[in-house]
């Protein structure tokens, strides 16, 4: 699952390129790989109700192509996203629930948070959940007012440099305010994305 997850992170710089070479069945017939490697993946039986979803995923696919509604499909994954994002991270600060970015650091630092840690990691998940807010915000405004090119550039790519800018922030501001726990950026990033978070959103 975590090579699904790395190629999915790829796929606004996908619809970018489609987008901007117009070329846009690009990164519709991406996602749809990308769906059919993660139902491949899935351990589901009986194995026909893996061929239902992988026949709907491309009979789906090429019905956005047919009908010639690639840049509506494009423009509402972003949405998509970002409104699971949300409601994750909202959920999780609910009462009795772990903050996501709370189980984010204990697989940091592999071992439980104390109480100061746990606090600050609460804020921190509160950061990104306003974070997502905001481009869930601000790629609403841009579809509606800006043409397609312009608007993939302010989201595909947009996005990129505010998650960037969130994570990196956070993990020198870390650093410094636990300086015992220091460590490096390449293992912070590995240890990141061999976390196994404990509240779903579909829980």
């Amino acid at each position: 699952m975590g090579k699904i997850a790395v190629w999915a992170v790829l796929y606004p710089i996908v619809a970018h390129i489609g987008i901007q070479t117009s070329h846009t069945n690009l990164p519709i017939i991406y996602l749809m790989v990308l769906i059919l490697f993660f139902i491949y993946c899935l351990k589901i039986k009986p194995l026909i109700i893996k061929y239902f979803f992988a026949v709907a995923t491309m009979g789906f696919t090429f019905l956005i192509i047919f009908l010639n509604k690639e840049h509506i499909f494009i423009q509402s994954i972003p949405i998509v996203v970002l409104l699971t994002l949300i409601y994750t991270f909202f959920k999780s600060l609910t009462f009795g629930k772990i903050p996501i970015i709370t189980q984010f650091a204990e697989c940091v630092d592999e071992k439980p948070l104390n109480l100061d840690k746990r606090k600050y990691t609460r804020i921190v998940t509160i950061i990104w959940l306003l974070g997502f807010i905001y481009m869930f915000i601000q790629g609403i405004i841009a579809s509606i007012w800006l043409p397609v090119e312009v608007w993939s550039w302010v989201v595909n790519t947009g996005n990129y440099i505010v998650i960037l800018s969130i994570m990196l922030g956070e993990f020198l501001y870390r650093n410094i305010k636990f300086k015992n726990d220091k460590i490096s950026f390449k293992v912070f990033i590995t240890r990141l994305f061999r976390c196994r978070l404990r509240n779903s959103f579909m829980q």
